[in-house]
């Protein structure tokens, strides 16, 4: 499913624009303690994740301040938007095909991690370049831990933006008619998921509501 960055901006908003390199911070102020909490931009050269977090500094908090927070804040909520690649060459295909195969005597040099100030440097280049890309690709949508299916992206990104204007984001409205179109679960605090558990899930938001701090959609 394809998906206009800007616009995806805008319906924060946010008066600003978005690029890679860039990370903005979308802020919702709740009045109690541990219910604030924001969504993340952050644009990595031709991976764009967009994320819902706890607290409003953008920052992924420690299990013991994050467990304070209502559950539909501590088990992870994002989506991953991939642009094309548009410096990838027929040389740099058949080089990455090529890896793998027996060579020479030693080994080869282990490949280093990007660090984030060359993620930085390398985003920096495409924007000078004008290489700014509208135009993305839903590669992976997560609510709540919970992994959704293709089919569900779109039904997910329609109720998705229409939290991100309010004045705060329920993560339980964003699977509302989603169905049990759910293709992995993913426990909360921190926990990794075992095996590709398949799970049913019913959107039923008066039953909900009190799991997830007591707020009421508004």
């Amino acid at each position: 499913m394809q998906v206009n960055i800007q616009e995806l901006v805008q319906e924060t908003g946010l008066d600003e624009k978005i690029y890679p390199g860039k990370k903005l911070v979308k802020k919702y102020v709740q009045p109690g303690e541990f219910k604030s909490h924001c969504v993340v931009f952050d644009w990595r050269t031709d991976l764009l994740r967009v994320e819902l977090k706890a607290g409003l500094n953008g920052r992924t908090l420690d299990l013991s301040d994050l467990k304070n927070y209502p559950v539909s804040y501590q088990a992870p909520t994002f989506m991953e938007l991939v642009t094309a690649n548009d410096d990838v060459t027929e040389e740099d295909e058949d080089e990455e095909g090529s890896k793998g195969k027996s060579g020479g005597g030693g080994k080869k040099p282990a490949t280093k991690k990007l660090e984030d100030s060359d993620l930085s440097l390398s985003a920096f280049d495409k924007v000078t370049e004008g290489k700014i890309p509208d135009l993305a690709e839903i590669k992976k949508f997560v609510v709540m831990g919970k992994e959704l299916a293709q089919e569900a992206f779109a039904q997910a990104f329609e109720n998705f933006k229409e939290q991100l204007h309010q004045t705060k984001v329920m993560a339980m409205d964003i699977m509302k008619n989603v169905g049990d179109i759910i293709k992995k679960a993913t426990p909360g605090g921190g926990l990794e998921a075992k095996g590709d558990e398949s799970i049913k899930y019913k959107y039923d938001v008066e039953k909900t509501a009190g799991l997830f701090g007591g707020m009421s959609p508004g």
